[in-house]
């Protein structure tokens, strides 16, 4: 059973204290109200802690809400779709400028999140407390603000920065700040926060920011912006800090009983029925095992998974057309649940209601974050939400390296992406291609299906490889339905080609353009303050 650590013990009552101060509708404006007297406050360490609780709880770091985030952005990559899914639906009908499941759910919760750091950072001088302690607290607020403006700037692009509390006149005349501005100031944040970060925490602080989170959103940033010699050493003042390494499992990181772990670095840290992961027991689950079957995989990224020669499956001599699935990488069968493959609780997996019910069924489901032993509530089960493993620190000096033209050696890749594939659990050959065009191909398709499922990787990817339109603008596929295509009617499916036989899912072809690189600008916000542009299309 997960501890009910200190930072769970206030979440009730920082609602009173600190949230209770933010009542008003647009975000921006938000200001403390006079129901809750300075003098009362400020004063101790309680004090200060509760106010920091009220920071992380419902930040893009402490959000446990059920929400279709994950759902609509994965939407938007080349690995899954939406199980209602058609053309114009999740990923152009929730991205628009008047949605509130994710356009506006993001800006708000951002933006709440921002007023109550700000308030924090100009408040916390009055608390007589422990000088390293409060430096500490400081450092959490400054972390969390800058994670947030990460969040803006990946998916809005330039957004207003914003680093004290406004009146309302004030946030009414902001205008959206060059990107480039923004994500230097996440950079210096980060910068200066690292030191006063603790390296590692005990038990009962599990869920706070470390030292290392600090210097992976720092180089997730840089890679954003390109500077690839910055980004790998970012990245490698979280590996020298010589705390977090590769967990030799791998399915039970994403699940409770395998989180005491030290390769999970940022998570929001759930607890069943205080705090609860209302997602992973019940959206992710398949219908055929009684879950609710919300997103499925398409063939193309089944296919991305290697054979565990190593090789891809039109180069290996382990692949067999007729058992596609048999000799793959270890991570296809942690992470998806194969049609008429998978055993699950004492059953193959069958999706042919799924099929027959849902117009996205691809055939292909969500494994990755559901554990077959789970017997509690499904909307409450006390499993992380992972935001960053060590995993992407490894793969991502390695990219920063390999883009900045450094020296590509046996010893690097031994050091990074050998160790993440190298898991016990996993067990993949070495990779030993140092030419840096096909490096680049490996550590991409690494990236792929090391992180399929997590937190918006793919779609953060996409984007910044500047292939997103191409990898997006195409029709997708699900499972083979038939060898006789003459003869077979139940379902579309393609009749030339490579997937011939394949379900036809999903034809974006045509309906996918640049604009979708970046979320609008919620219309109420432009509508409060015309100073706000609208991106580019919307």
């Amino acid at each position: 059973m997960k501890l009910f650590n200190k930072l769970s013990l206030f979440l009730a009552v920082f609602s009173i204290l600190l949230l209770g101060q933010t009542g008003c509708e647009q975000f921006l404006d938000e200001q403390p109200l006079t129901d809750l007297s300075e003098a009362a406050f400020w004063k101790n360490e309680s004090h200060a802690m509760l106010a920091l609780t009220g920071c992380y709880q419902m930040s893009n770091i402490g959000n446990n809400s059920y929400n279709n985030e994950y759902l609509i952005m994965e939407s938007m990559t080349d690995n899954a779709g939406y199980k209602h899914g058609s053309v114009g639906v999740i990923y152009s009908g929730y991205v628009r400028e008047g949605d509130t499941q994710l356009v506006t759910a993001v800006w708000n919760r951002s933006y709440k999140t921002i007023f109550k750091c700000n308030y924090f950072l100009e408040s916390i001088d009055q608390v007589e407390m422990d000088a390293a302690k409060k430096a500490e607290y400081i450092a959490e607020v400054r972390f969390i603000r800058a994670y947030e403006y990460f969040y803006l700037s990946a998916f809005h692009g330039a957004v207003p920065l914003i680093t004290k509390v406004l009146t309302i006149e004030e946030a009414n005349t902001q205008s959206r700040t060059p990107l480039s501005t923004v994500q230097d100031f996440i950079v210096d944040e980060l910068t200066a926060c690292a030191s006063d970060l603790p390296a590692e925490r005990p038990d009962a602080e599990r869920g706070r920011i470390v030292r290392a989170a600090a210097y992976g959103i720092k180089g997730r940033t840089l890679m954003q912006q390109k500077k690839w010699g910055d980004a790998a050493a970012a990245f490698k003042s979280a590996i020298d800090l010589g705390v977090h390494e590769i967990d030799p499992r791998y399915k039970e990181l994403f699940e409770e009983r395998g989180e005491n772990n030290k390769e999970n670095i940022l998570f929001t840290n759930c607890i069943a029925g205080l705090y609860p992961n209302q997602q992973n027991q019940r959206n992710y689950h398949p219908d055929f095992f009684g879950g609710y079957s919300e997103s499925f995989l398409y063939q193309n990224l089944i296919d991305a998974f290697p054979m565990n020669d190593g090789l891809p499956i039109d180069e290996s001599p382990l692949y067999d057309p007729e058992n596609p699935f048999d000799n793959r990488d270890p991570r296809l069968y942690a992470s998806i649940f194969l049609p008429f493959y998978t055993e699950f609780r004492g059953k193959i997996y069958d999706p042919t209601t799924e099929l027959e019910s849902l117009v996205g069924a691809t055939g292909y489901g969500q494994k990755k974050m559901v554990t077959e032993d789970y017997d509690g509530d499904a909307g409450s089960s006390g499993d992380n939400i992972i935001r960053m493993r060590y995993a992407e620190i490894l793969l991502g000096y390695l990219e920063s390296k390999l883009e900045a033209g450094d020296a590509i050696t046996q010893s690097l890749l031994d050091e990074t992406i050998n160790k993440v594939r190298g898991r016990a659990a996993i067990n993949m050959p070495p990779v030993t291609e140092t030419d840096a065009a096909k490096l680049r191909e490996i550590v991409r398709n690494e990236r792929r299906i090391e992180f399929t499922q997590e937190h918006f990787i793919r779609w953060w990817d996409i984007r910044r490889w500047g292939i997103f339109v191409e990898r997006v603008n195409r029709k997708f596929y699900g499972l083979k339905l038939t060898d006789d295509p003459d003869n077979y009617t139940k379902f579309a499916f393609e009749k030339t080609g490579k997937y011939r036989g394949h379900k036809i899912v999903l034809d974006k072809t045509g309906s996918i353009d640049s604009k979708y690189e970046l979320l609008p600008i919620p219309i109420f916000e432009i509508n409060i303050n015309p100073s706000l542009e609208q991106n580019p299309g919307y």
